[in-house]
């Protein structure tokens, strides 16, 4: 997907994923809690929101807020090259106006569409903020090319690709096994491992005070270590993608109120009962979601989730965002200029999730990042 637009506004990403029971938003994860969900803040940089069924999220210079089952005007329905995830948030993109100004091109060849500017060309004609049917479009072109305003190279940009891994409602870390009232920070390190995955710390801070849930919230190292890894008969690997649409100017988002991609793939729907014996015939509610990726780094650019269960965002191999632990919706925002990026480098961006109760799945994304490049 090629993603367009003016991400040098300020707009806040939120990334919604959330469990629920019996298909609404609740305040606790897993088989059992009594208390509701609070805020929790990550370490400076990604705050958490509440875990209710009215959840807000915000950047640090703006704010979007969503429940768990809504989304302004996002499209939710992942396209995926071989799991493709179900989402029952659809809404219609925003369509950006064109006008006849003049455009001045600078700078090294671009091509857009069928015409080929070099150096310091003018070109007059309609222009628009995203792509047309023409093949006209201002810093992103048809074939999913935009250029690095530094140097003038061209930056391939395109959907999210993801690797699913499907488990089985046994598994010691999933089906229920656990609950939690709200976001856990602590579960894992700060820094990526030389694998570019999370490491698992065996000795977690104490929770929020007000956070209520079971300990632990992870098995073991070696139970976690199984969750980003494909490891033969206790997880199945499957791979798809995420397509952000843009919903409003500088604004990409993708929401799924049913973040179900693995239905009626891997080992099959959860018809075995899992750790509180409840069976979803309808679903497949075990899995993990992993994403690599890279980005330009602009002032203004915000990174939000909200969702459920555990989230964590990595920037440039360091813990952004912590949203670990079992718990309801809870939102996450990151404003990438409190990171000490530098403008026009490029910089990883590393997110995993997982879901471990079956019940209920939400998932949402949005961000000011308009091109993301695949790995």
């Amino acid at each position: 997907m090629s993603l367009s637009g003016n991400s040098k506004h300020l707009l806040a990403l939120t990334i919604l994923v959330a469990c629920n029971n019996g298909g609404s938003a609740t305040d606790t994860e897993g088989a059992s809690a009594s208390s509701s969900s609070t805020s929790n803040v990550t370490d400076g940089t990604g705050s958490s929101g509440n875990a209710s069924n009215s959840n807000s999220n915000s950047a640090t210079d703006s704010t979007v807020s969503g429940n768990s089952g809504e989304s302004a005007t996002s499209t939710g329905n992942p396209t995926e090259a071989s799991a493709t995830g179900t989402a029952s948030i659809t809404t219609d993109p925003l369509t950006s106006s064109t006008s006849n100004d003049t455009t001045t091109t600078i700078g090294d060849t671009t091509t857009t569409g069928d015409t080929t500017t070099t150096g310091d060309t003018t070109t007059t004609g309609d222009t628009t903020t995203g792509t047309t049917t023409d093949g006209t479009t201002t810093g992103t072109t048809t074939d999913g090319t935009t250029t690095d305003g530094t140097t003038g190279d061209p930056i391939i940009c395109g959907n999210l690709q993801v690797v699913y891994r499907d488990f089985k409602p046994l598994h010691p870390d999933f089906g229920c096994h656990m609950f939690g009232n709200g976001a856990r920070p602590g579960l894992v390190q700060q820094m990526l491992g030389a694998d570019q995955k999370p490491v698992y710390n065996p000795n977690p801070p104490a929770p929020p005070g007000n956070w209520n849930g079971s300990n632990p919230q992870i098995t073991s190292a070696q139970t976690y270590g199984q969750w980003y890894n494909t490891v033969d008969g206790t997880n199945f690997e499957v791979k798809g993608e995420l397509t952000l649409m843009e919903i409003m100017p500088g604004l990409w988002s993708y929401a799924s109120n049913s973040f179900y991609p693995l239905t009626d793939k891997g080992f099959g729907n959860n018809v075995t009962p899992n750790w509180s014996n409840g069976t979803f015939p309808d679903r497949n509610g075990s899995f993990t979601t992993e994403i690599h990726t890279s980005f330009a780094y602009e002032q203004g650019q915000v990174f939000n989730f909200q969702g459920d269960d555990d989230v964590w965002v990595f920037i440039n191999g360091k813990l952004a965002m912590d949203l670990g632990g079992l718990h309801g919706p809870v939102a996450g925002a990151i404003n990438l200029d409190n990171l000490g990026l530098i403008p026009g480098n490029s910089y990883s961006l590393d997110v995993f999730h997982a879901e471990r109760c079956e019940s209920g799945s939400n998932f949402r994304i949005d961000t000011s990042i308009s091109c993301f490049e695949p790995q």
